[in-house]
């Protein structure tokens, strides 16, 4: 039997109409929803938030153009308000300079389009199959076959096709559904070749790769530096036999974008793309400390539960980002990575990246 296409699929029927939040997902029944704030905010919010958005206008100039320069001058001011949080309506800019994407999209004029277009892939069931289950409750994602499921299919087709060695893998869905919330396809397609080929910082690709080899560096980090942090939640866990595969695995596959409350997951992107993985690691440690005192109460049935459900608190960015903010991990981190390279007989660090820089030129 031939294999089909999406664009071969008629479009499903519209979904109901229902209450969205402030982002597009489906309000919940109860008053928390878990992808934005429900609450109205205030004229004197609104006002603050217009004064941001002309600060960072100001900042990155017509379409970018004074963004590099004016990171050069000020630096500790550019990242002091990219913690803050970027403007949600110049979000998708901002993500394109922070990220080298644009500097990738003007390098390769076409390319996306041919990709899509006159390539063929091995993953294309693959991502059909999958499409509905990233982000099943946004609006631009409902529709079966509809628009978003339409964009969301060629991005992925195109990465499987342009990184062969990669592929397709199902996290991969929800970085390329957020970036398309806020950018084109084709800007989100080579704000995904960014991250993965390590257009600014290190690649992401190893998270995707056959044996996940990434992901099992960036949980052996994790343990060391949570039981370094935390010494006795880490003597809790060993006792009950806990590691952070069982809740941390999608905090680095999907950047906390898989089932983190969406205005928290945006705030985390925000650091994320200018500053690199270590916000992930970050953010995490500032969880289980926010929770500390009660994890190290539970046993293990209630510690799974509760590690992957964190209480409404934790989940403040205006809480958990100053917290993770103050955890410093960047040496750590480095001589964690070289102590598992001589445990694994991986390459360096510096020789990975420019094996992959060059593939991005």
């Amino acid at each position: 039997m031939e294999k089909k296409k999406i664009d071969e699929y008629e479009p499903g029927p519209l979904p109901s109409p229902r209450p969205l939040d402030r982002f597009g997902f489906v309000k919940q029944e109860v008053n928390n929803s878990p992808h934005g704030l429900t609450k109205g905010r205030s004229a004197y919010e609104f006002e603050r938030e217009e004064r941001r958005v002309r600060k960072w206008r100001k900042m990155i100039g017509v379409g970018g153009s004074d963004w590099k320069l004016y990171v050069q001058r000020k630096p500790h001011v550019v990242k002091r308000r990219i913690r803050k949080g970027i403007p949600d309506c110049l979000r998708g800019l901002v993500w394109q300079l922070i990220s080298g994407s644009r500097d990738l999209l003007l390098m390769n004029p076409g390319v996306y389009e041919q990709l899509v277009i006159y390539e063929t892939s091995a993953s294309e069931l693959d991502i059909i199959r999958d499409i509905s289950r990233t982000f099943p409750s946004h609006v631009f994602f409902q529709q079966r076959h509809g628009p978003g499921q339409r964009s969301l299919y060629n991005v992925l087709k195109a990465y499987s096709v342009y990184d062969r060695d990669v592929g397709y893998v199902q996290g991969m869905g929800f970085l390329a559904g957020l970036l398309l919330l806020y950018m084109s396809e084709e800007d989100a397609f080579w704000l995904l070749a960014a991250l993965l080929k390590g257009a600014v910082h290190a690649p992401m690709e190893g998270l995707y790769q056959v044996g996940l080899p990434l992901v099992q560096q960036y949980l052996f980090q994790f343990d060391c530096l949570m039981k370094e942090h935390m010494p006795k939640l880490g003597e809790h866990f060993t006792q009950e036999i806990i590691n952070p595969s069982m809740y941390a695995s999608q905090w680095f596959i999907t950047v906390f974008s898989y089932s983190f409350p969406f205005h928290l997951a945006l705030r985390i992107w925000d650091v994320f793309l200018y500053e690199g993985v270590k916000i992930v690691f970050k953010v995490g440690l500032a969880l289980l400390k926010y929770c500390h005192d009660d994890l190290v109460k539970l046993p293990f049935e209630k510690l799974v539960h509760a590690l992957r459900n964190f209480p409404e608190g934790a989940m403040d960015p205006d809480t958990v980002l100053p917290m993770a903010n103050s955890i410093k991990v960047s040496r750590r981190l480095e001589e964690l990575k070289q102590e598992y390279d001589k445990k694994n007989g991986k390459l360096s660090h510096s020789t990975e990246i420019n094996r992959n820089q060059e593939q991005l030129q």
